[in-house]
């Protein structure tokens, strides 16, 4: 098993990974970027470069169901998923070590005791949580409440050793709103779309924001 103590976090993005050196522990990343496109890639390949890099990754999906989460990975046996859409929708729950439910995306309390319980079961171990996204949660509770509920897991994160991502949809929030989000994690990644391509940068983890790298999946 992996020990927490020195890991380096990578990006599973080949030239910021190049360009960073890893991320240490305790460091919490904000990607902001477009509702739909690539935003999402970038996601997935965060997650993936984790389970791949054998981490213990915490996912708390808000717009999927946890057994669609669960697939999308491959069912890897180091993803914990903490779900949010199964009980509103009166979807069955599946029998898995690997999904927790909650009652819905406004269900902090629950995310809050679960992410506590997941970080314990992987206590040891590199850990990666993701909560995909902020934007969501902001649609159900108020700011200063989702404010003191990411502040509570990255301090937890940051206390195990571990990175916190959360993702937010450019766009969809004022700039107050922005500022207060972006003080609960150290760096960025920031996207912008270029001719047909992603095009992604790392702000906050090197001495200055890192070139745009373009990102290989393609825009449709």
């Amino acid at each position: 098993m992996l020990l927490s103590g020195m890991h380096k976090y990578r990006l599973g993005l080949e030239e910021l990974d190049a360009a960073v050196g890893g991320v240490s522990g305790g460091s919490g990343i904000l990607v902001e970027g477009p509702p739909m496109g690539c935003k999402q890639a970038i996601v997935y390949s965060l997650i993936k470069r984790g389970l791949e890099d054998g981490e213990g990754v915490i996912l708390v999906p808000t717009m999927e169901t946890g057994r669609n989460a669960l697939a999308a990975y491959g069912d890897a046996d180091n993803l914990r998923v903490i779900d949010c859409m199964s009980r509103p929708m009166g979807m069955a729950e599946a029998v898995s070590d690997n999904i927790k439910y909650v009652n819905g995306p406004a269900d902090l309390t629950g995310m809050g005791v679960w992410s506590g319980r997941l970080m314990d079961e992987l206590k040891g171990r590199p850990v990666r949580l993701c909560v995909d996204s902020i934007s969501t949660l902001l649609m159900y509770s108020h700011l200063q409440v989702i404010f003191r509920f990411i502040h509570l897991l990255n301090g937890r994160i940051q206390a195990a050793g571990g990175i916190s991502i959360g993702v937010v949809d450019e766009g969809m929030h004022d700039e107050k709103t922005m500022a207060s989000l972006r003080q609960l994690y150290r760096a960025a990644l920031e996207l912008k779309e270029a001719d047909s391509y992603c095009c992604v940068r790392a702000v906050g983890l090197t001495p200055r924001p890192t070139p745009w790298a373009r990102f290989e999946e393609v825009i449709e």
